[in-house]
């Protein structure tokens, strides 16, 4: 089924403001935390937005991380972004979802691709997709990926911090990760390799077909990628949300989140229940772009 992301936006919003308007949604409060001691070319910013009436509430709260951090908040990157804060604060003033932290992680400028593209999907693929990713990180000046080294700071480093240091549940099925396009990739590989830690996943327009500016289709990734989900197992209470476009770069996803999603359907995985694949009749999704925000968060917090 296509999604006209156009009504999809009106609809979500209507749903997820129950009667509070975006004036009234409430702010919150952002944080940045101390640089964890890495390298310097692989410590991103990290800044943690606390819902409103944090202070107030002894319960612990979920954590929702996002990719692309420096675009997660309403007044970031010169209104470039997710908005994923006034969109978290109405849909928890709603009543719609639990109070949430969101840990906003930066991309690494040039880096991005080294930090986002997964090490064990180069090590498993065919030469041609290997040779095509060694060109990117070549590109970039640089000789390797920085990514599995990313995926274990998240999970032995990063999410034990942030529930030493906030009220938060430390249960993957209270804890989420968000990314879009070359993030949603990570998003995926992150929800897969540390699925001890994260129990709910979102990967909005992902680049699954590795793309450059050649824009090839390599014709076994879609395999690699279903064997690679399929070390995800039975849902056990688990939540994943896939998407893509028909339009420019996003049509090549299609055969991509389709063998995903048959991987995980069977292997237990219910569309709608703890999976949804979703289709846009729209092109690629990021921060403004991203018209079906509301909807994605609204299911993945539910």
């Amino acid at each position: 089924m296509l999604y006209d992301r156009r009504k999809i936006l009106a609809a979500a919003a209507t749903l997820a403001t129950t009667r509070v308007s975006a004036g009234e949604a409430p702010k919150g409060r952002i944080e940045t935390l101390p640089k964890f001691d890495l390298q310097e070319s692989t410590a991103p910013r990290i800044r943690v937005w606390l819902p409103p009436r944090y202070a107030e509430t002894r319960h612990a709260a979920r954590t929702l991380s996002m990719l692309d951090g420096q675009y997660a908040f309403a007044a970031d990157s010169a209104g470039v972004n997710f908005a994923a804060d006034r969109r978290v604060a109405r849909l928890i003033a709603a009543g719609r979802i639990a109070p949430t932290l969101i840990v906003a992680i930066d991309n690494l400028g040039d880096d991005r691709f080294l930090q986002y593209m997964p090490q064990t999907i180069y090590d498993r693929a065919s030469d041609e997709v290997r040779a095509a990713i060694e060109r990117e990180v070549a590109r970039v000046g640089k000789t390797a990926l920085v990514s599995a080294d990313f995926i274990t700071f998240l999970e032995t480093r990063l999410k034990p911090f942030i529930d030493a240091r906030y009220r938060t549940s430390s249960d993957r099925l209270d804890t989420a990760i968000f990314g879009a396009s070359m993030a949603g990739v990570m998003a995926g590989a992150i929800f897969v390799e540390a699925q001890r830690t994260f129990g709910r996943g979102a990967c909005m327009s992902p680049n699954w077909p590795i793309y450059d500016e050649r824009m090839i289709d390599h014709a076994r990734l879609p395999a690699l990628w279903a064997a690679y989900f399929a070390q995800l197992d039975r849902p056990a209470g688990r939540r994943l949300w896939l998407d893509h476009g028909t339009e420019m770069m996003d049509a090549g996803m299609a055969p991509h989140q389709s063998a995903i999603a048959k991987s995980l359907v069977d292997l237990g995985w219910r569309r709608g229940s703890n999976l949804q694949t979703r289709v846009y009749k729209a092109g690629h999704a990021f921060a403004e772009t991203a018209t079906q925000m509301n909807e994605v968060l609204a299911w993945l917090l539910a």
